[in-house]
């Protein structure tokens, strides 16, 4: 099931950090309309985010646009191996804090402003800007007040500077917020699993069916089917991965009337058959390939 994560503040400020030290990682599909930068260290698992699945090993470094689906599998510790405690540090911001401290003296800010403006999907790090990050995320722990501040935007300077950094997601288009585009986004995110039409999407949005595609172009550099179909590819890869539900079950509850549109649009995107994609990345097959290793 997906799940809406609220996000609080830290001391107030408009911005928040969490550090979950060695209490496993519940796998639990969730969601929020905040930006995620995770870095996970001592844990080897598989990371979720929409439909884009990896593995990773020790440690993993990401940003995670807002209103997109994610989770993570940890794979089990074998007793007596005495690695070091699992560890994730995570900072959630939102653009128009980023925004704000632009317009309020913070120039410096507006690369990095607008650079996150474009991540559509979210963003995998490299190696070596996770290693990088690692003893800043460590000060960051311990630091208060200007201090902690001036570490988190060092972080996100980092950020920028990550070359070998992947981007998910097909468009580097900047995002211009519109009102109504934002009215259109949180009614697709709500209803993706039924029927809709282009007009009920532009009523929620209180325009035109013409004025809200052509919003979409200009604002996300996608269509509004684009939107929906990433939404109900990313539930399909959901509920293939942590649930033994058939797969024509998965494509009716993922808001396909048409399963032949379903099995075509999903190799289209991933690359797999919905079952292919079940085999590989199955939570209970990944357990079973852990448990064979250990």
């Amino acid at each position: 099931m997906l799940t809406r994560e609220f996000v609080g503040q830290t001391f107030g400020q408009n911005w928040h950090y969490v550090r979950l030290y060695d209490e496993g990682v519940p796998f639990i599909w969730h969601y929020h309309p905040e930006f995620e930068l995770t870095l996970s260290r001592n844990i080897t698992g598989t990371r979720y985010l929409g439909g884009d699945v990896q593995s990773f090993q020790e440690v993993d470094f990401v940003l995670i646009a807002p209103n997109q689906a994610h989770t993570w599998h940890a794979l089990p510790v074998a007793p007596g191996e005495g690695k070091a405690p699992q560890q994730i540090q995570v900072i959630f911001f939102t653009l128009d804090w980023l925004k704000a401290l632009v317009g309020s003296g913070l120039p410096e800010l507006l690369a990095f402003s607008d650079w996150v403006a474009g991540v559509r999907d979210g963003v995998v790090f490299s190696r070596a800007c996770s290693e990088m990050a690692i003893p800043l995320f460590d000060k960051l722990h311990e630091a208060r007040n200007i201090e902690r501040l001036c570490i988190v935007l060092t972080i996100f300077d980092a950020l920028l500077r990550d070359v070998d950094a992947r981007r998910l997601g097909s468009s580097n288009k900047a995002y211009v917020r519109d009102h109504r585009v934002e009215l259109a986004l949180n009614y697709l995110q709500k209803e993706y699993c039924r029927a809709i039409r282009l007009e009920d999407v532009a009523d929620a949005a209180a325009t035109s069916s013409a004025t809200l595609k052509r919003l979409f172009r200009e604002r996300l550099g996608m269509s509004v089917t684009d939107v929906l179909l990433q939404l109900r590819i990313g539930h399909a890869c959901h509920l293939l991965v942590s649930t033994n539900m058939p797969v024509r079950l998965v494509a009716e509850a993922s808001g396909y009337v048409n399963q032949a549109n379903f099995f075509k649009q999903f190799s289209d995107r991933r690359g797999l058959s919905p079952a292919e994609f079940r085999r590989r990345h199955h939570l209970h097959n990944r357990l079973t390939r852990a448990e064979l290793s250990l």
